[in-house]
Order: structure tokens, then sequence, then C-alpha cells
């Protein structure tokens, strides 16, 4: 960050800070005023100590330096405050991004070993009835991860066997990604650039991975699994989280070169705009009349994704001006808080002790040398004193102000992020659920098993082994388990929990619930509650009907998979909690996910459990879908201030899917 000394480097921004101006405009009143009273004091100043003098001389010099380290100071935490949120704009650029692009890491690798779409690469001949098949299941899979807008299989040699867009007239592709992802021994091949294989794009984000079948006792690649992201629309929502309530923030991504390639404000900047070494960045600068910063990813479980960078720009004006979109807190920080600045009140404490030593001194060197004349001086130096504590106690009062709003932007954005990441996560949740009833495997021994039939010991087998492949590839679940109509449990993916097989579900009216579900967009979340499932620990467990083989609107079994709650939303809280220079604030701080009572969904505490309910103030319950806001609480023995965050859903996901459930992300700060 800038220093908050140095007043060179900071007086520079004192122009965009009309209370800044204000206080020095009358602080410098006063050292003037000081000057004129000493004037009037040495041609007075007849059989009066000499040294007397050079003591208002020497406490002015005290008073100036306080002076400049309070304006310094302040400078320094309005900096402070637009540093952070300049830092904390730019990282969730690019890590919000780095999050969804990861779960894409998962999909092409799945999808790529789909039995049906291996099964009709590999087949020699392929038929229009096997292409119309494949199309289907590939227009169902896009209706539920909704991030891509189009998925291409291709042989080989690059003919175009299957493709989703119509507008996309590729049918040969001679593009380098097919040798790439054919020879690579990586798990998958990722691109953002212009291909061959998406003419109508400039750039295409692509995941491609080869698809390969046993062939003869021998694994050979029958073909490309290419999944084209909708990077342009995905960004657009990105800006749009990231810029609410604040839209004159530029945000970008940039290149390994430093070329940007994606802003909020293409209008203003165009694709290409070149930024040097934004490698180099430590802390925002300067860059003209404006603040900007730039950074890599923290990356997301290992994966950092292409060499990019998040870039925010904003004008000094912007940054430097009033949030308006947060409630005005009027919070006096008491002595014991680990906000109060007792450096600053005890340097005002010295130059008021000062003057007041010279004051005294100088009315008995007065009165015992009968110099009455003095006396108008003193009184003036003791009115200047007067002033300059009624000054410097507003001033301090004032940096207290600027402490909580810095603190409000912190605690709000990192609320907005923790739910803009579970909201996403669960997004993908709702997805899995319904793609994995859609398997064919699934479909054909359920629907076996509903008319009479028992389920053999090898479709319980091959069962299993297909959710424990899946299991093995999404990790964010705990177990995976199959049920037919009534609830009995066919397989599972956990082979720790074989003896859930044959048992019945714990929860019927959930199965109740699922087996409702009229199409293949539909699903079924529990409520967030303890369950034996889940080591009768709280968790969402998310539904989805099976269909059956020959008739598609009938139900013959559902999958539940249960959601590994407790470190997932640990984690998601931990990585958007917000950091601070101070050590006592930082341990103050805390962080959770509540329903629309208060309930305890996770949370960074380590005193408050699960299902507890906390007694938070009505208006913060009651906040509408997306509000973000901030309130002061006094609660846990302690007074905090709470940034807080209504979930609004991600693209589909509980905006007219069907389901409803409101958490609200809440970031508390001890004050």
């Amino acid at each position: 960050m800038f220093s908050s000394t140095g007043s060179k480097s900071n007086q520079q921004f004192a122009q965009y800070l009309p209370e800044v101006k204000k206080y020095l405009a009358e602080l410098q009143h006063q050292d003037l005023w000081w000057t004129t009273v000493a004037m009037v004091g040495k041609i007075n100043n007849e059989n009066i100590d000499p040294q007397l003098l050079v003591s208002i001389v020497e406490t002015q010099k005290e008073f100036q330096d306080l002076r400049d380290i309070m304006i310094n100071e302040l400078i320094g935490r309005y900096i402070n405050q637009a540093n952070s949120e300049v830092m904390l704009k730019a990282q969730a650029a690019i890590d919000i991004l780095i999050r969804n692009l990861f779960e894409r890491t998962a999909d092409v690798g799945f999808l790529a070993t789909d039995d049906d779409l291996v099964e009709f690469m590999a087949s020699a001949e392929k038929t229009p009835e096997q292409k119309a098949f494949i199309h289907r299941r590939l227009q169902e899979y896009v209706a539920k991860y909704s991030v891509y807008d189009d998925v291409v299989l291709l042989t080989p040699s690059g003919e175009v066997a299957v493709k989703l867009d119509e507008a996309n007239h590729s049918s040969q592709c001679h593009d380098p990604l097919i040798h790439e992802t054919i020879n690579s021994q990586a798990d998958y091949v990722e691109i953002y650039r212009a291909c061959e294989l998406f003419p109508q794009k400039s750039a295409a984000h692509v995941f491609a991975k080869k698809m390969q079948a046993n062939i003869g006792g021998q694994l050979r690649t029958v073909g490309l699994l290419c999944l084209s992201f909708n990077f342009e629309d995905e960004m657009k929502r990105i800006y749009q989280v990231l810029n609410q309530n604040q839209p004159d923030y530029v945000i970008m991504l940039l290149d390994k070169m430093g070329k940007s390639f994606s802003c909020n404000m293409p209008e203003k900047f165009s694709a290409g705009l070149q930024i040097q070494n934004p490698d180099s960045y430590q802390e925002p600068r300067m860059e003209g009349p404006c603040l900007q910063f730039a950074t890599k990813t923290q990356g997301y479980q290992g994966y950092c994704g292409l060499p990019w960078y998040g870039l925010v720009r904003a004008p000094n004006q912007v940054v430097f001006s009033d949030k308006d979109y947060l409630d005005a807190i009027d919070l006096t920080i008491e002595r014991e808080s680990p906000l109060y600045l007792s450096e600053l009140e005890e340097t005002n404490l010295k130059v008021s002790t000062l003057l007041l030593i010279v004051i005294l001194n100088g009315k008995i060197l007065s009165l015992k040398r009968d110099v009455k004349s003095f006396l108008p001086v003193l009184d003036s130096f003791q009115n200047i004193s007067i002033d300059i504590q009624e000054i410097f106690t507003r001033f301090i009062h004032h940096i207290h102000n600027i402490l909580v709003k810095t603190i409000q932007d912190k605690i709000a954005s990192s609320a907005s992020l923790s739910i803009e990441v579970m909201d996403r996560n669960l997004y993908e949740r709702a997805n899995d659920c319904r793609w994995w009833a859609l398997n064919s495997t699934f479909r054909k021994v359920l629907s076996k098993a509903v008319d009479g039939n028992k389920v053999s010991g090898e479709d319980t087998h091959e069962l299993s082994r297909i959710l424990a492949y899946i299991n093995q590839l999404y990790t964010v679940y705990t177990n995976i388990i199959l049920y037919d109509t009534h609830g009995k449990i066919l397989a599972v993916s956990d082979k720790s929990q074989t003896k859930l097989i044959g048992t019945t579900m714990p929860n019927m009216s959930e199965v109740s619930q699922c087996l409702k579900l009229q199409d293949t967009q539909a699903y079924f979340v529990s409520e967030f509650k303890a369950t034996p499932l889940y080591d009768d620990k709280h968790t969402y467990i998310y539904h989805a009907a099976v269909k059956d083989w020959q008739v598609s609107h009938k139900n013959v079994g559902g999958i539940a998979l249960i959601f590994d709650s407790e470190p997932q939303f640990a984690a998601m809280l931990q990585e958007t909690q917000p950091v601070y220079r101070t050590q006592a604030v930082n341990e103050s701080t805390f962080s959770a996910f509540v329903d629309r009572q208060g309930h305890i969904i996770s949370t960074t505490h380590a005193s408050l459990k699960v299902g507890a309910q906390l007694s938070l103030p009505a208006k913060l319950l009651s906040a509408e879908n997306g509000q973000i806001n901030t309130v002061l609480w006094k609660g846990l023995q302690s007074t905090y201030l709470i940034g807080y965050k209504v979930s609004q859903g991600y693209r589909e996901y509980k905006n007219g899917d069907g389901y409803t459930n409101d958490v609200i992300a809440l970031v508390f700060t001890g004050v």
C-alpha cells in the first residue's frame, strides 16, 4: 500500500479529498495565528525570560510536526481504503473466473469417457439414429451446464461427427488443437485463441480431451471432445457482480504479455491495450489520474488456468469518493477497541501538554515579574490550545470513521464474493445430479428393477463402479447413491458404505419429492439438516429422477448426491475472508453462511456450531436477494460490523428453476 507517512507521496491525493483540505485549512489558520501571537509576544517581552519565547517557538514546531503526521495519517487511511478496494476487485475478477474454469476441467474429463459418446465415436458406421441420439444427449448436457455454447465431437482426422451450434458450419478441422490433444499426456488441453473449429468466434475458449476405447484389447483414440466455454457471457456476469453499485471501475483481463482481451468497458478500452509489466504490481500504482492494479490468480485446487491477469483501473475521484451504497454507520471507537489510534492520541496529548506547560510557566513568570502586558498573549495561546485540541479530537474521530468505512468496504466485498462462490459452486451440484441421472446404464438397470426384476449382483457391481468413477472425478461428494421407486438403495459410490445397499433411504419424503419430478431439467434439494448419510452432520443432498429407458416421462428411481458441506463451505468462507494489517483486527474477524432465520450453515468461528441460531438484526435477515450492505451488531460479548449479501443465484440456478433457498453470507469484524 501507499505509505501513510511521507507527505510528498501523499499530498498529491489531497486535491481529491475535501475533508483533508478542510482540516489542513483549519490547522494552517491556527499555525498562522500562533505565529502572529508569538510576534506580538516578542514585542511585549520586557522582563520576560527569553527561554519562554524559545519554548513557544519549539512548541509550535511540535504542533507543525503533529499537523503533518495527522494530515498524512488521514490521507494514508483514504489511500489504504482505495487500495484495498482496487486490489480486492482485481483479485476477484481473475479468481472467480478460475474457479469456474476449474469445474470445466472435471467436465471435459468426465464427458470424454461417457459410455454413449465413446461407443458412438468408436463405431465404424454412424447411423442417423445414432447421431440423433448423441445430439439429444449433448443438448441435455448443455441445457444443464449452461456455461457452454457448443460441444463438438471430432474424429482423430478432424472430421466433425456431431456439433450442437447450427451456426457453426465447420465440418472438417485442421486446427493444431487436434494434433496437440491427441498427442497430449495431460488430462485435457485448454486454449483461448482463434480456432478453426469455431470460425464464428474471434477467440474461442476450448477444453479438449481425446476419447479412447478398448478395441481388440488395446486402448485406442477414437475421437476428440471439445467443449466451447461461453467466455464473453461469463465475463459479463462477473463484471456485473464486481461493479454492482460501482459502475465506474474499469476491469480487464490481460494475457501473459500484458495485452487486454476482455473489458467491462469495451467501448472505451478496446482489446489489445498494452499494460507494461503486469507481474510487477505489489500494490496499486498511480497511472495518470487513475489508480491501477494487476494480479495473477491465487489458483483453485492447484488449477491456475492460462497465464492471465486481472486488472482494475479507477479514476482517483471515484476511488476516493464516499461509497453511498453502504449505510453510514456513526460509531465511536472506544479506547479498548483494536481500531483505536492510541499513538495519535498520545502525540496529540504531548503537544497539548507542552503548550499548557508553556502557558502556565508564562503566567507564573508574568505574575512574579508583574508583566501584565504579556498575559493577553498567554490567553491567546490558551485559546489556540483549546481550538487545536478541538480540531485534533474531530480529526482523530474522522480517521476512526475512515477506518470504519474501510472495514465496511472490506466486509461487504468479502460477503459478496463468498456468496457468489457458493451460488456458483452449488449451481454445479444441481447440474451434476441431473446429468448423471441420465446415464444410460443407470436408466436401463433401474428400468428392469421397476418391472419387478431383481437387480443382479453383476448389475449392482456395475452401477457402483460407475458411481465410484464419477465420485473419483467429483470429490465434493462423500457418497453418490442410486435408489429405486421404493427408496431402496441399489448402489453407492463409497465402497466403505456398501452396507447401505438393500436398505431404505432414511428420508422417504425426499424420495417422494424426487419421484414427482416431471422432466430432466428438474431436481430436488433437501433442507440443510443433519442426516445419517453424512455421519449425522448437516448437509444438502441433491436428488434427480432417473427416467425409464423406454418411457421418458416415467420415473424408475433417483440419484442422491451427498454434498461434503463441512469442508467445502468452510473453504469458501476462509478463502474469501478479509485480511487486515493489524493482527488484533484479524483475530476479531470471522465469517458465516446463515439461512433467513439466522441458523448457521457454516462458520469460521471456532466456538459457533452448525445449526445454532444467531440473533441477527431483522433488517439483515429480511434483506432482498442480491442486497449488499453492512450493519452494526452487538453479540457474542462484543461489538461487530457485519458485512452481508443475500444469495441471488447464478444463471438459471435459483432463478426460475423451481428451487428457492436463500442464504446470507456474513463477515464479522470486531470494533
